[in-house]
This record gives structure tokens, sequence and C-alpha cells, in this order.
């Protein structure tokens, strides 16, 4: 992780959490997720679960790893994950625990997720996309829907 990450004062980038597997030769997916909260309550209980469940990543099936990030000041936040395919990311929104944890927000926060296949896995190529995501103003997203897909939101 060579470069700074192209994000403005007031975003906090968590370390980066490898996932089970070495860093990919080939293609990856990534996905970004941009959560916006109501309340200064919501978003923390949110930045606590997103940590929580960043601590089964190590051992998620073709995750090769994240940043958890936020924007305190603007309730919002959410995370850049890099998959070994879009299938293993499918996998994950499956994933009983991530299922439920989605469905209790559901109403509750707005979401807005960016997605692409990438032909390597560039770290400062994965940031500035991101960065579209994260810099801009929260698009809106579909308003109350904590599980719409990322061909759903993608912009």
């Amino acid at each position: 992780m060579t470069a700074a990450p192209p994000f403005s004062d007031g975003t906090v980038l968590m370390p980066w959490k490898p996932g089970p597997g070495p860093d990919p030769a080939g293609t990856v997916f990534v996905s970004v997720t941009d959560f916006l909260a109501t309340s200064d309550k919501d978003v923390q209980q949110i930045y606590r679960e997103g940590l929580e469940l960043g601590e089964t990543w190590p051992v998620l099936q073709g995750a090769v790893g994240m940043w958890l990030w936020g924007r305190p000041a603007q309730l919002r936040g959410g995370s850049i994950s890099v998959w070994d395919s879009e299938r293993d990311m499918r996998r994950f929104v499956r994933w009983p625990v991530h299922a439920r944890i989605m469905r209790a927000w559901r109403g509750r926060v707005r979401v807005v997720t960016d997605s692409w296949q990438a032909d390597r896995f560039d770290i400062e190529s994965v940031w500035v996309r991101a960065a579209r995501t994260i810099e801009g103003p929260h698009r809106g997203g579909r308003s109350g829907d904590a599980s719409a897909s990322p061909e759903e939101d993608r912009r």
C-alpha cells in the first residue's frame, strides 16, 4: 500500500484486512458499499457491526481483503472489499450472518453500492474508483433497502 488513499479529510479508512488466501495474480471483483444512517446512534451501531463482521474476514472463502471506511460527520460508512470472483462476493452477501444483519437494517439506512471486475488487484486503481462513491454526496440508493444489489444501485 504505497500511495495514500485519495479520500478527503473526514474520511476514516481502517487498515487493510486480508482474506484467507494469497494476493491474486489474475482478475478480482471489487465492491464498494456506502451506508447512510439517520442518527449518531445508528451510525455507531453500524460501525460496531462492521468491525465485528470484519473479524470473520480472514476465513471467508474467496475474500482477498477489505477496508472499512467511515465519514462520521455525514453519518456514512461502508466497505471496500476485494474478492476472487463475483460469485465469492455473492456467497458472502447470502451468508446467513450477513443476511441477518442486513435484514435488521432494512428500512433504517440507505445503501449505495458500486462493483466491478478488474483485470488485476491494483490498490491505487481500487481507491480511485471507490473515491467516486465515498467522496460524492450520498446518491440516495434505494430508500430503506439495505439489501440492494450492485447491479441495481450501480451509478
